[in-house]
């Protein structure tokens, strides 16, 4: 292992009230040349970085007694850069990570995690916060003389006066200005006077001309001016975006079909449970019908799968389009789907809008000869008549459709119609 580098030495505070994992940190950064402190709680966080001054606080996100690390981190973030934090969180749902960066935390370590890789998040933070502060020192350092200050600096740097009005840009401020169509000798935008009025001085986030920029504010000694100091973070913002994104998609696709986009079974599981519980407190009746496509498995066979995913597709689509917004319709499996039919006043009523739906439906298939000759086979459950939990409601919906295809298909049959319980009996 190399030397620890004495500029990347940093005092550290360990928010964690695990002590096994206290420890385990405190060796993993000591090996590293940091010198460590530690809490286990808010209240003994408070206190150390009272002591005396701490570089970074590595707190994880579930601390004991209900509190959070996220407010650590909302306490801490009024005097970033200066203390930089990194979150500690075994959640391995992205969300936690992203709330984290929003609400200002450097960077975050996943558990478990090797030792390699907290030093290494640990040693970006670091640098990016020494960049920060060094950012801030030259500008404190030259903004007695405005003029003095860098014309080469990339990035937009601002003296505004306290009652808002520009006495200075340099040449990427004023780049920034130009879209919000300010000047020199102008007052600020509504944003950045709002950034000054705050009671410390911090960062904030604004969008300008489709980027964002983080600014900085350093107030100027002896003048009662301020100095802001940006850093273009769009590309941060934007991977930020797209683990949003890809949290939300994966979220779509583990509760729906990836054919049809419909809801898979495990959310009409979900779904059921919930019309089941509204359906006894309404003193309504709820209606589970199986759907199956007649005929579909000739049409597959030869015809080939891309052409029957096509049109169960469609069917998909025509049956969603001929139900309310309050139902729902779910794929089961193959060319099988389900129903939920909430809010009913009778088992006549369900009948009525599963015809309903069949019609229209075999009323769109008519129009194509490929599918002229599909038609629908439908069973249907009452809750609470048939049955009152789930999986029972499930079963005596798919015995009424087994005895709807028994009967040649193309028809809607009731559990009731089975000589099933609480039913008169068929043949």
């Amino acid at each position: 292992m190399n030397p620890p580098d004495e500029t990347a030495r940093a005092t550290i505070l360990i928010v964690e009230d695990q002590p096994d994992m206290r420890a385990l940190l405190r060796l993993a950064l000591e090996s590293a040349g940091h010198n460590i402190e530690e809490a286990e709680r808010m209240a003994g966080a408070r206190e150390a970085l009272c002591r005396a001054p701490v570089n970074l606080v590595l707190c994880d996100f579930h601390l004991e007694a209900g509190e959070s690390g996220l407010d650590v981190l909302r306490e801490l973030a009024p005097r970033s850069p200066d203390i930089a934090v990194v979150m500690l969180t075994g959640d391995t749902d992205m969300r936690v990570a992203i709330d984290c960066l929003r609400n200002g935390a450097f960077d975050y370590v996943l558990k478990p995690f090797s030792v390699e890789e907290l030093q290494d998040v640990i040693a970006r933070a670091l640098d990016r916060q020494r960049r920060m502060i060094g950012e801030r020192q030259r500008v404190e350092d030259r903004v007695s003389s405005p003029s003095r200050l860098s014309s080469h600096n990339p990035n937009p740097v601002l003296r505004i006066a306290r009652n808002g009005v520009i006495l200075y840009a340099n040449p990427a401020g004023l780049t920034l200005l130009g879209p919000l169509h300010c000047r020199i000798g102008e007052t600020a935008p509504q944003f950045l006077v709002d950034i000054l009025r705050k009671d410390v001085p911090g960062e904030a986030e604004v969008e300008i001309a489709g980027r964002t920029f983080s600014f900085a504010v350093a107030p100027i000694p002896d003048t009662g001016d301020f100095c802001l100091f940006g850093h273009d973070i769009t590309r941060f913002k934007e991977t930020e975006r797209e683990l949003v994104r890809l949290n939300e998609r994966a979220q779509t696709m583990a509760l729906h079909d990836p054919l049809t986009g419909l809801p898979n079974r495990t959310l009409l599981d979900d779904r059921l449970a919930q019309a089941i519980a509204l359906c006894s407190r309404q003193d309504k009746k709820l209606a589970v019908a199986f759907i199956d496509l007649d005929n579909f498995k000739r049409i597959n066979d030869t015809h080939g799968h891309q052409v029957g995913d096509r049109i169960l597709v469609e069917v998909t689509r025509q049956v969603s389009a001929a139900i309310r917004k309050t139902d729902t319709v779910a794929r089961w499996g193959g060319d099988e789907l389900i129903l939920l039919l909430p809010g009913l006043n009778a088992p006549s009523h369900a009948r009525a809008v599963c015809e309903r739906v069949k019609r229209t439906v075999q009323a769109k298939l008519a129009g194509d000869p490929l599918t002229s000759r599909l038609t629908l086979s439908m069973g249907i459950a009452i809750c609470p008549g048939d049955a009152s939990l789930p999986e029972a409601l499930i079963q005596r919906a798919d015995t009424a459709l087994y005895r709807a295809k028994a009967q040649g298909g193309n028809s809607v049959v009731l559990f009731g119609e089975t000589g099933g319980p609480n039913g008169a009996g068929v043949g």
